[in-house]
């Protein structure tokens, strides 16, 4: 007992809160393991998500082996998982990674952000062990693939919803399909789908300028239904955009936010965007002039030369 910081009347230290233990704690779990040690070290030596074949050979043991390793790990939100063609690709969930704390530093008190922001990560991933129920509204395991024109009603539903809360965008509307595929770059839409495969949300990219200045700049919007929304699933959409707009040369990609739409901030402040500025009063949205926080996320990789 620390006598000393009694008699000074310092307050007892606080532990970490419920929720962060819990996460840490499933995080810990999952990583206790040496293959799954290896796996999440293949993939962080790479600037690009791997089919599981490259990682089989890696780490040296069989597919479902393998498979059920990177499930686990997919499932606590360390992964994200994305289809290419009829292989499915896996890469570092680096919104996750930035706030993975050390034990080491969880002891001596060097606390990371606590992450307690849900829309970040997917929820942990049940044990058969426990026996614990799925939650109500868990959309299951997702995964994402390149959007594609018979995606056109549930992308632009989404989109509809999301506008239709008054915190998305200065549009009210949605456009057409035509509108919308003509406007947005066609190596950055990515869709993420439930294991029924059905849309639950989506990301996108359309340029700034024609100017070729600008040429490594994207603006995107991401959406997700309201019904799957606490699930990760904005965190893994923008990081699909994230690796393929690096893999395509883009350096900078941009978004206006409301400030009141605080949940869109923290999941992009997770992604590594940063706060460029907020623009006063730049708009009139259904009847009021309203604010928009412009936030930007500069390549380490890309046009750094």
């Amino acid at each position: 007992m620390n006598t000393e910081r009694i008699a000074a009347g310092q307050p007892a230290p606080a532990p970490l809160g419920r929720p962060a233990a819990e996460q840490y704690a499933a995080w810990f779990r999952a990583l206790g393991d040496t293959t799954r040690i290896q796996i999440v070290s293949v993939l962080a030596s790479q600037d690009r998500a791997l089919p599981v074949g490259e990682i089989v050979t890696a780490v040296g043991l069989s597919q479902p082996t393998v498979s059920q390793h990177l499930k686990i790990l997919t499932g606590i939100g360390f992964l994200v998982s994305e289809r290419h063609g009829t292989a499915r690709h896996y890469g570092l969930n680096h919104a996750c990674v930035a706030a993975f704390p050390t034990a080491a530093g969880l002891v001596v008190g060097r606390r990371p952000p606590a992450p307690e922001r849900p829309e970040a990560y997917p929820a942990p991933a049940a044990q058969p062990a426990s026996g614990r129920a799925a939650q109500a509204g868990d959309p299951g395991e997702v995964h994402l693939r390149p959007m594609e024109s018979a995606d056109a009603a549930r992308v632009l539903a989404i989109y509809q919803a999301g506008l239709d809360s008054g915190q998305a965008s200065f549009e009210t509307h949605a456009p057409t399909w035509e509108r919308f595929d003509a406007t947005r770059l066609t190596g950055h839409r990515h869709v993420a789908v439930s294991p029924g495969g059905d849309v639950l949300g989506w990301v996108a990219a359309s340029p700034v300028s024609d100017r070729c200045v600008y040429a490594g700049v994207a603006e995107h919007s991401v959406y997700v239904d309201p019904a799957a929304r606490r699930h990760g699933i904005g965190a893994a959409l923008l990081q699909a955009l994230i690796r393929s707009t690096e893999a395509a040369g883009i350096w900078t990609v941009q978004s206006g936010i409301f400030p009141e739409n605080t949940a869109s901030l923290r999941l992009h402040e997770q992604a590594g965007f940063r706060v460029v500025g907020t623009r006063r009063r730049i708009g009139c949205h259904r009847g009021r002039w309203r604010d928009v926080i412009l936030v930007e996320r500069r390549s380490p990789r890309t046009g750094t030369g």
